[in-house]
């Protein structure tokens, strides 16, 4: 009996082995739970990088279709910054020089056989066209179609259906979480398109553009940028640089729960490595070489 009791183990034995045991499972737990919000970043990381990926190649596709109306009243190409103040993020070692983005509305025509097709491209907070900006919001598509015939001398309409466009059959949800979206215009030899670009040497031609810079309106938060680009008749950008921004879906949630604006610009501003930048450079195929001037 007293060999028994001696190969036994005493209660504070087992007391110590519940705890090492408590601690190792509590730790394998820790260990589980910080893989699986590795393996949930990621996931969302691809998500966020396959819809970037998939707004580019669309949006590419859209531009490579872009067609000259030969309409004076009919706008090949337009892209301007809405009436809102453009929001800024800190740049790591660089508070100096913040990065500012910047969300466009854009739209331009293009021509398959006997339909005229205008496609437009805008960040809102809501479907409606005229929704409120935030930092932060829902890129949409739109389009509309008219047969040639229609089109004829009634080139201005496609545009106007765009500005004030209601009808949401006619626009479709693209991209969430979108913090910048524009366009910069080059002309066939690659150079910025400003207002103070030649486009042709003609001077009756150059009623057909419109460009206004940021610069020219003294906008420090966009210094630089084009505020206004507006191409007519025979006129269109010969490359376009497209740059969209995606914030993570993470992030993205967080910022959806403040309910003011300026609080989410300040949110915003601190979380310049959770945004995915796409930039791409699109040449247009259908350009009108006789809209630049031959160079010397």
């Amino acid at each position: 009996m007293r060999r028994l009791a001696a190969a036994g183990f005493t209660l504070i034995e087992i007391m110590v082995v519940m705890i090492l045991l408590s601690v190792i499972i509590l730790g394998l737990m820790a260990m589980f739970n910080q893989t699986q919000k590795a393996f949930r970043a990621g996931m969302a990381q691809t998500d966020q990088l396959e819809g970037g990926r998939m707004f580019s190649d669309l949006f590419k596709q859209d531009l490579l279709q872009i067609t000259p109306t030969g309409q004076t009243n009919g706008v090949n190409f337009f892209a301007q910054i809405p009436n809102y103040t453009p929001a800024q993020m800190t740049l790591p070692g660089d508070a100096a020089h913040p990065r500012t983005n910047i969300l466009e509305d854009i739209f331009f025509m293009e021509r398959q056989n006997q339909t005229w097709s205008g496609v437009g491209y805008f960040v809102r907070t809501n479907p409606s066209y005229l929704g409120i900006v935030t930092p932060v919001g829902t890129l949409y598509r739109f389009q509309t179609n008219m047969h040639v015939v229609d089109f004829s001398g009634n080139g201005y309409q496609p545009f106007l259906s765009f500005v004030n466009s209601s009808n949401r059959s006619s626009i479709s949800r693209v991209l969430d979480g979108v913090v910048d979206f524009h366009v910069r215009c080059y002309d066939d030899n690659g150079v910025l398109i400003t207002n103070v670009s030649q486009i042709s040497t003609n001077a009756d031609d150059q009623r057909y553009v419109t460009i206004t810079n940021y610069l020219d309106v003294g906008s420090p938060s966009a210094y630089g940028e084009v505020l206004f680009y507006g191409f007519s008749n025979n006129v269109t950008p010969a490359y376009v640089e497209l740059e969209v921004g995606v914030l993570e879906p993470a992030v993205l949630k967080r910022l959806e729960s403040i309910p003011n604006p300026a609080l989410q610009s300040t949110f915003l501003a601190n979380h310049v490595g959770n945004v995915q930048v796409f930039r791409q450079r699109i040449a247009i195929r259908n350009v009108d070489p006789s809209a630049y001037p031959v160079q010397p």
